[in-house]
């Protein structure tokens, strides 16, 4: 197997195991299926079962061992059929949304300053904070 159909595989099995647990398992399941009805052979319906049992799996993080037997999958029938690459290129280019990790935010204001603070978006002002008297507390 060539060098680019390797990197295909990895990048499809990364996607489709990326997508479980988020709303874009049904497309990636859906594009996996349509790799697997193009492709004929003896791991046909073992991936077929591996696929379904991946649907009703515990979602969470990305599995690394999944994504391994994916990939070792896809490598194979690519190897056998260079032909689904097509559809292979079509899982591996799913957009999966990045999920926030831990974000650890510190704000700290002394004599009497404000601070303004939004996390996993944007803050917008349509004018400044109203200035305080010196002297005046919250």
């Amino acid at each position: 197997m060539n060098e680019e159909l390797a990197e295909l595989a990895a990048s499809g099995a990364t996607a489709l195991v990326s997508a479980m647990g988020t709303d874009l398992w049904q497309e990636a399941k859906g594009l996996m299926i349509r790799v697997l009805g193009r492709a004929r052979g003896s791991r046909h319906n073992e991936l077929t079962v591996a696929l379904d049992r991946a649907s009703t799996a515990a979602r969470g993080a990305v599995d690394a061992r999944a994504v391994d037997y994916w990939t070792e999958a896809l490598s194979r029938l690519l190897d056998r059929d260079p032909d689904l690459a097509q559809d292979v290129m079509a899982l591996a280019s799913l957009r999966i949304p990045e999920r926030p990790g831990n974000v650890v935010q510190l704000i700290s204001a002394t004599d009497s300053a404000e601070a303004f603070a939004v996390q996993y978006g944007s803050q917008h002002f349509a004018s400044g904070p109203k200035s305080r008297e010196r002297g005046e507390r919250p």
